[in-house]
This record gives C-alpha cells, sequence and structure tokens, in this order.
C-alpha cells in the first residue's frame, strides 16, 4: 500500500524546518572539512605556542600578520619543546617559530631528513647559552671563573633544601637543554655536588631571580640570551672549554655554540598556505628587535600579545620590509582596531 503525502500547512512548515536543521547541522561539518585547495573555508593555522617569552611573541606577531595581512584564521596549542616536537611532526601544529640548535638537533635532523618537516627561516641570530651566577657573587669571589672552580665555592649555592648540594637551577622540563646540561654537568664532575631545580615556568625562573637579587644573595642555573632574565639581571656567564665538535659529541663538554634558531613548518604548509611558507622564509626577527619588545613587555608587566602589538607599531620598519604593500597595508588597517 501506498502512503500519499499530506501537503496540508503544517505538513509543509515540518518539512522546511526539518531541511533547515538538516542544513545547519551541515554547514559546519563542510566547514570542517575544507582547506586552502579544497574550496571550503579554510583550516586554521596552528602555532607551537612554546613556554618561553621570545616564542610566545614571536607567535603573536606572525599569527597576527597571517590573520590579518594574508586572511588566516590561527590558533596557538600550548607547550614545551618535546611534547610540540611531536605535535609538528603529527601535523597537530603548522609552525614552530623557534627550534634552538644544537640543543634540539638529533629530532630536527631526522625530521628533515625523512621530509616529515621543512626549514623555513631563522631568528634570534644573536644569541648564547651558559652557567650563571650574580655578577656582585663573582666580584665578591674573584677565584669564582669557570666551571671547574664551582667545588671550592659549592657552600655559597647551598641552600635550606638543597640538602647540602649547590642548587642549580636547570631549564625546565621538557626543554631539550635540560639533558644537555644534566650530561654537561655530569662531564664536568659536578653533578653529585649539585640538586637540580626545575624552576617550572620562565615567570617562576624571574621570580626567583629576582628574590636572590633582592636579598643579595647567590645563585647558580642555565640563562640564555635574548631573554628577560638576561636584561634585568646582571649575570656572569662561567667559562666553559670553548666549542667543537669533538667535545660536543663527547658529553657536552664544553660551551654552548652560538645556536642557530630555526623556523620549521609541517611538509604540507608549502602547498596549503604557499604565501605563508614564502612569509616565513622572509621572516627576520632580530636578538634586539626580541630584546626592545621584551623590554617593553617586562616594564609594562604586559603580555606577549599587547608586546607584540608593540612591536607591530613601534619597529614598523623591520617587519614592513619583509612583506608585500598589499599585506603591509591591512596588517596597517588591523592594528588601528586593536589596544594598546
Amino acid at each position: 500500500m501506498r502512503v500519499r503525502r499530506s501537503d496540508g500547512p503544517i505538513a509543509r512548515v515540518l518539512r522546511l524546518a526539518l531541511l533547515l536543521a538538516l542544513a545547519a547541522i551541515a554547514v559546519p561539518a563542510v566547514a570542517a572539512c575544507g582547506d586552502s585547495d579544497g574550496g571550503g573555508a579554510r583550516r586554521a593555522l596552528v602555532f607551537s605556542d612554546l613556554n618561553w617569552p621570545s616564542a610566545l611573541i614571536q607567535n603573536r606577531i606572525a599569527g597576527f600578520i597571517a590573520e590579518h595581512g594574508y586572511g588566516y584564521e590561527v590558533d596557538y596549542i600550548p607547550g614545551e619543546t618535546i611534547s610540540l616536537w611531536q605535535g609538528l611532526l603529527n601535523n597537530d601544529t603548522d609552525i614552530t617559530m623557534e627550534v634552538w640548535l644544537p640543543n634540539h638537533q638529533e629530532p630536527y635532523d631526522k625530521g628533515i631528513a625523512d621530509g616529515t618537516v621543512l626549514d623555513a627561516g631563522r631568528s634570534l641570530d644573536d644569541n648564547w647559552q651558559g652557567f650563571g651566577i650574580p655578577r656582585y657573587i663573582k666580584d665578591q669571589n674573584p677565584g669564582l671563573v669557570s666551571v671547574f672552580d664551582l667545588p671550592d665555592y659549592i657552600d655559597l649555592f647551598t641552600t635550606a633544601d638543597s640538602h647540602g648540594k649547590a642548587r642549580f637551577v636547570n631549564c625546565l622540563t621538557g626543554w631539550a637543554c635540560a639533558q644537555n646540561n644534566e650530561t654537561k654537568l655530569a662531564s664536568y664532575g659536578l653533578l653529585d655536588l649539585v640538586e637540580l631545580v626545575d624552576p617550572g615556568s620562565t615567570a617562576a625562573m624571574v621570580a626567583d631571580l629576582d628574590a636572590v637579587f633582592n636579598a643579595g644573595g647567590a645563585w647558580l642555573g642555565y640563562i640564555w640570551g635574548p631573554s628577560i632574565p638576561d636584561t634585568r639581571f646582571d649575570l656572569y656567564v662561567l667559562e666553559e672549554p670553548p666549542y667543537d665538535e669533538q667535545c660536543w659529541a663527547d658529553g657536552y663538554a664544553c660551551a654552548y655554540p652560538t645556536a642557530e634558531i630555526k623556523i620549521v613548518v609541517h611538509k604540507t604548509l608549502p602547498e596549503r598556505a604557499p604565501e605563508i611558507y614564502d612569509f616565513l622564509k622572509a621572516w627576520d626577527f632580530s636578538a634586539q628587535s626580541y630584546l626592545d619588545t621584551a623590554g617593553w613587555m617586562d616594564a609594562n608587566d604586559e603580555t606577549p600579545e599587547n608586546a607584540a602589538f608593540w612591536f607591530l607599531r613601534n619597529r614598523r620598519e623591520v617587519w614592513s620590509g619583509f612583506l608585500p604593500a598589499d599585506v603591509v597595508e591591512r596588517v596597517d588597517s588591523a592594528l588601528a582596531d586593536f589596544a594598546p
């Protein structure tokens, strides 16, 4: 028996409501499936939001340009070096603005060799890393010059909770340098003399240094530049044997070399967003640009997002030099709508 469809007004209203409901479900699904070459909405560009200030600031600058200059949606996934590197390999993220070499050399080499990730540029060329103490501690103890002098000065850095050892503030857990530093300390015969401390965050490390400097106390730990700790505190970097490839391969038993800080992207980015890939290859963010921006952020107790706005407004001659004129115009227009 064939059932005849009713065409009364109530039935027509119900059919229309059903169609509208189905359409509402279908539209987000279609949008979510689209990408830059599929004809639908483009997938957001996802930045690896590494947990130190220079990476956070660079992400916000590049993200603002990508969004307002090139018309991409952007997103950020927070984390640390090791987990976000895996995220980049898995294409959970698209762009990592800072990969520090040789700290992260082996995973980087493997990813490049197998074609999972691509080199897309570099930044912060003028940089350094090492083991630091307050300069006033060095002045009070002129014999404390190098890492090899530390055994004679362990008591200076011993605290109530360091178990009779020197308190050594290491990189954050998850940063490649954390394991590198532990290996370096072992190579120098110092590992049994220090109590390794994970500061938990860059902000906590700065607070720790603040407390020590305000009290005129002793501090020992990993320090790098350009960085907020480097700009705020007068630190002396302990001497180490000069870097060469052999000593570095043999337990990192020498000074850190000047790092190559790479911008690395997932292999799909050039095809999916070629103009963003070209933009990143032209990226030019020097140590001085960072120090200027971080100095403003630190002095005003501001966020990385607002520091990015400050840089885009106050260092226009830097970023406008590596962007097409139409992109610069769109970024300028968008900046007018944002504080501070």
